[in-house]
């Protein structure tokens, strides 16, 4: 993504009021210095779940309005921040017009749109994001679009008068629409439930847009149901776009998948357990925006299974020179009973193609996967991984693209892993050729970029062609991600790396939630054991996922009770959610008789 300077825009960009230049200046300037200063805290990064496709009554959403009370973005924030897994929430207004639409865009509430979300936002909480949906569907499809302050649209309206946009673009427009895109720092944009030809053929015959590539960081692997009015996440999984997600990557665009709502009735969240989840250090607007920008996120059915995936430490989203082979890891954690996985599917392609990204290796039955993937010098490659639970959820991570440019290690490493065997984190590592090898030191990281040594292993000297084993515990990861690598030192005194693997050592800052009694009549009890002292919140959600109750406490190492009130509640199934600033920690479900 490029950045122009205010000044540099283009000539369409007229409209704007000193206040709303001054006042975006200001944002552009706070949130390139925050980027500046998350960007730097890699590794460790947080689940976020979320969604970025919904409507108000400030376009054509909250159909149901009149009954529910529900109009405005703020009214919808509130509700979302309600819902069940939920983190962050995007409101994306269609940008134009129409009289048969609730009631349709207008340029100043796109302004009241933005001012609602910076008060309806609480970082460490609740993210709450505004932005549009451009375009028609008769004229080339949807795209939702973030980090633009204006309004970009074509019409001149009579009721009231004048022009109903603050940037222009044509409608059906979708070469000039990405370069505007372009022109704002920390714009960017998906697309929605694609279809062939849409976006003047994007993904089909259309040649491959450097200037698009900058704009387009997702397009939706599900959306909808659009018009669906469940609120107990009850519907069926929504329509699947993965031939467009592969034809995108196939051509040479760097994207990701997300999963989009696209609600128009007052279910913000509710609808299903699909979510979009983002990777960042903290629950922060910055942080959030910033993990989509770069393609650190992934589409999930399940509302809270953790997914990481990392080739020789880089997370999903990134683009590197490799001068090994690719190391890839991918494991999965979910909380609920029975969400076990099924097949973890490795995606690999060539980007620039034109050749979808076809199985790689696959296992069944496990939560991880270690692969080491033989590539050929000079050559680019990308990688995603498609993973199936049983129950027939299906979770697809944003790829990593990796270029492989020269051979580093002397010694012909066959394998190097590492799983998490708590609390200890193993190596295993085999070699085939060993000409002057001395040792290995093996070197350990939290962020996957500065590295300390932490042991050595002498070489066995085996002769050239014979298949060497060796093995590494380390006995005090650090809690979270743990970057290994093995320094490999000739007896000559010259080094090189290995490739980097990630094992995830991450232990709950609580444990053993347990709710007693259960069911349970005038008071429920939850005992649980922390990890070490901090604030904790305690929510309780109703079966329809709207919170009920609230309570805050301090919690001491080790064991430690809550208890709440709940005499006046309904019958019913209800969710105890524990949860830190930034984190979602445990969670527990109990009737209430």
């Amino acid at each position: 993504m490029h950045i122009v300077p205010l000044e540099a825009k283009s000539s369409p960009i007229k409209q704007r009021s000193v206040f709303t230049v001054l006042s975006y200046m200001r944002k552009v300037f706070a949130l390139i210095v925050a980027w500046g200063v998350l960007a730097g805290a890699k590794g460790q990064y947080n689940f976020y779940f979320g969604n970025l496709h919904s409507h108000t009554a400030y376009s054509d959403g909250n159909k149901d309005s009149t009954t529910t009370g529900y109009k405005t973005p703020a009214d919808n924030y509130r509700y979302a921040k309600q819902s069940y897994h939920i983190d962050y929430w995007g409101i994306s207004e269609h940008n134009h017009f129409s009289s048969t639409n609730n009631p349709g865009m207008h340029v100043a509430d796109y302004a009241k749109g933005l001012y609602q979300a910076d008060t309806s936002n609480a970082n460490g909480t609740f993210v709450s994001l505004f932005g549009m949906e451009w375009g028609t569907i008769s004229t080339g499809g949807h795209v939702v679009v973030y980090g633009v302050p204006d309004l970009i649209g074509w019409e001149t309206l009579t009721n009231p008068p004048g022009n109903n946009y603050n940037v222009f673009c044509a409608k059906g427009d979708y070469t000039n629409l990405w370069p505007i895109v372009n022109d704002y720092p920390y714009g960017f944009s998906t697309l929605a439930h694609p279809s062939s030809g849409d976006y003047n053929d994007l993904l089909g015959a259309a040649a491959y847009n450097p200037v698009a590539e900058d704009a387009i960081v997702g397009t939706a692997i599900r959306s909808g149901s659009a018009f669906s009015q469940t609120t107990d996440y009850s519907d069926p999984a929504p329509t699947a776009y993965e031939s467009s997600f592969l034809k995108a990557l196939a051509k040479g665009y760097h994207l990701g998948p997300t999963m989009d709502h696209d609600n128009h009735y007052t279910n913000f969240g509710r609808t299903n357990q699909t979510r979009t989840v983002a990777l960042a250090t903290q629950l922060h607007r910055d942080s959030i925006l910033m993990a989509f920008k770069v393609g650190r996120y992934y589409a999930s059915d399940d509302w809270n299974a953790k997914v990481n995936f990392t080739v020789n430490g880089q997370f999903m989203g990134s683009d590197f020179a490799l001068g090994t082979n690719s190391s890839i890891a991918i494991s999965i954690n979910d909380e609920d009973l029975g969400d076990n996985v099924n097949t973890i599917q490795l995606y690999y392609g060539v980007p620039a193609s034109g050749t979808n990204a076809t199985v790689l290796t696959s296992v069944t039955g496990v939560s991880s996967l270690n692969y080491v993937h033989t590539t050929t010098l000079n050559s680019r490659y990308y990688y995603f991984a498609k993973i199936t639970q049983t129950d027939g959820d299906i979770i697809w991570t944003s790829p990593i693209w990796v270029f492989r440019n020269t051979l580093t290690l002397p010694v012909e490493l066959i394998s190097f892993t590492g799983n998490y065997v708590q609390p200890n984190a193993v190596l295993n590592w085999a070699t085939a050729t060993e000409n002057g090898n001395d040792h290995f030191d093996i070197e350990r990281s939290a962020d996957g970029s500065q590295f300390t040594t932490i042991g050595t292993v002498p070489s066995h000297y085996q002769a050239n062609g014979q298949t060497t084993y060796y093995s590494f515990t380390d006995n005090q990861p650090a809690n979270g991600q743990n970057f290994y690598r093995l320094r490999q030192v000739d007896r000559d005194g010259n080094f090189s790396y290995s490739a980097i693997v990630m094992v995830d050592a991450s232990v709950p800052f609580v444990q053993h939630l347990k709710v007693s009694p259960n069911p349970v009549t005038a008071n429920l009890t939850a005992q649980y054991r922390a990890l070490e002292a901090g604030s904790l919140t305690a929510k309780v959600y109703n079966a329809e996922g709207r919170e009920v109750l609230s309570a805050t406490q301090q919690a001491q190492p080790g064991d430690n009770r809550l208890m709440m009130a709940t005499s006046a509640l309904p019958s019913g199934h209800y969710y105890l959610v524990l949860s830190r600033p930034h984190q979602r920690v445990a969670e527990a479900r109990f009737i209430k008789q």
